[in-house]
This record gives C-alpha cells, sequence and structure tokens, in this order.
C-alpha cells in the first residue's frame, strides 16, 4: 500500500506469509519486499536465504541462499544482510532489485558478523566479525570490499554517526567510547564514559547502548543508572543525566516541523 493512501485512511495493506514463524525479517524496497526463508526443518534456527516478492505479493525469484542469515542494514539505496559465508547485498535494478553475494575476503581472520549498521550521508556498512575487530565494508569497491578496525577491548555496541557521516561509534568493554574515522579505517578519538561492562554471560544483560541525538552523543549506563552526554565536535563529555533504574536500550527521536 502506498504511503498517501495509509496516511489518507485508503487501500488495503498486502500480506505476505513467510513460510514458517522464524527469527526473520521482513524489509521493504521500492515496489518490491525481500523477507527472510526460514530453515525449511528447524524454524527455531536461523534463516537459510532471501525471498524476494513482487508488488502483487507473488514470489520474483527463486530465492537467493544466505546460511545462518542474522544481521541487516540500509545504505543509500543498498540494503545488506550478514550470512555465514559472506553478506547478500541488495541494488537497485531496471525490472526488479538485483541481489548479489559478496563472500567475506580470504585474508579476514576467522569470524563472521551478525550485527550491521548502515552509514548515512556515507554509503558503507560496520559490523562485528572476531571478539575485538569490527569490519568496515564497502560492497562497491572492486576489491578490498572489506577492512578491519583493531579494538582494544571487546565491543559492547556500535552505531553510525547521522551527524558527522564520516564517522562510525563504538562503545568496548573496558568503558570507552571511541570514534571511528570510516575513511581512515582507525580508531581517532576516545573518552572513558562508563566502569568496565564484561560481555561475558547472557545477550540480554544490561550493557550500555549508544545514540546521537544532533550535536549530543548519549550513551546508557545501566549499572550507574545514568545518561552520559558527549559533544559529537568535541568528543568531551557534557555531563550525565540521572535515570531511575537500569536504562539499557536507548532510541534518539526527532522531527522538524514546516511552521513552528
Amino acid at each position: 500500500m502506498a504511503e498517501h493512501a495509509a496516511l489518507e485512511g485508503t487501500g488495503e495493506p498486502q500480506e505476505i506469509a513467510s513460510r514458517a514463524p522464524h527469527h526473520g525479517v521482513a524489509i521493504p524496497f521500492g515496489v518490491h519486499m525481500l523477507m527472510t526463508r526460514p530453515h525449511p526443518s528447524d524454524p527455531g534456527a536461523l534463516p537459510v536465504g532471501l525471498d524476494l516478492f513482487g508488488p502483487d505479493g507473488a514470489p520474483a525469484i527463486d530465492y537467493a541462499p544466505c546460511p545462518d542469515l542474522h544481521g541487516e542494514a540500509q545504505s543509500g539505496n543498498l540494503v545488506a544482510l550478514a550470512c555465514e559465508t559472506g553478506l547478500l547485498v541488495v541494488a537497485p535494478g531496471q525490472a526488479r532489485p538485483e541481489i548479489r553475494h559478496l563472500p567475506y575476503a580470504a585474508g579476514l581472520p576467522e569470524g563472521k558478523t551478525t550485527k550491521l549498521v548502515g552509514g548515512t550521508g556515507l554509503r558503507y556498512f560496520l559490523g562485528n566479525f572476531a571478539p575485538r575487530v569490527l569490519v568496515l565494508i564497502d560492497p562497491m569497491q572492486e576489491q578490498e570490499n572489506f577492512r578491519l578496525v583493531e579494538l582494544p577491548t571487546r565491543a559492547v555496541d556500535f552505531a553510525s554517526h547521522p551527524a558527522k557521516p564520516r564517522f562510525a561509534l563504538a562503545f568496548t568493554e573496558d568503558g570507552h567510547l571511541h570514534r571511528i574515522d570510516v575513511v581512515a579505517g582507525r580508531i581517532d578519538r576516545s573518552v572513558r564514559l562508563t566502569g568496565l561492562y564484561s560481555m561475558d554471560g547472557h545477550w540480554s544483560d544490561p550493557r550500555p547502548r549508544i545514540a546521537v541525538a544532533g550535536p549530543r552523543i548519549v550513551v546508557s549506563d545501566p549499572l550507574a543508572g545514568q545518561l552520559h552526554v558527549v559533544d559529537t565536535e568535541t568528543f568531551e563529555t557534557m555531563g550525565s543525566i540521572a535515570v531511575a533504574g537500569e536504562p539499557f536500550s536507548i532510541v534518539a527521536v526527532g522531527g522538524a516541523g514546516e511552521t513552528h
């Protein structure tokens, strides 16, 4: 259903059924729909590939294989999904989206990506890979699609920096927030914000998360019950905000109006 029809309350939503309930994702892509394909014999396992549906809801291709699919992001007009063997990259095509497999480069250490974020302003993807390594991915390069960024300790969270397209952000176990220059492929600034947070334990244990709100970067600190604010220009701390309980996930929400 077109956006204007939804806003006007006209039109009927279209339903496209997956093959089974599963830990997957559906991504609108123009008039098409991308949907992960569940494991054929174990719906509790990770998806095995990607299906593409046309505007009429009918399958548009035979599915694109992507074993152990986990992690997806959008950057510009590209969508990337992480597989055990590399990435599926979806780009606009003449008649329908083009899906290609980008294998991990032979020189990479042992590992795989399970979380992706997409750049804003600059077209790139940033993913986890090895315990103390993030990977910068430019799927449109003919060579060196993957560049590794070494971290001092394991990554707790990472994010793109929409206010500063050249940079991404990563928070590590040692309590430091790092600014990553995605053009140079390295950390260029760091600031200590919290005590130690270990990545050992359950994946859902409360740990810091990053959000960017205009000129400020905010990092949650669940164990201290605080939100730490960092100036996006100077990369220096601007103070903390006390929050009851254990602040964990954080999202920056904003808007702009035509009249004020």
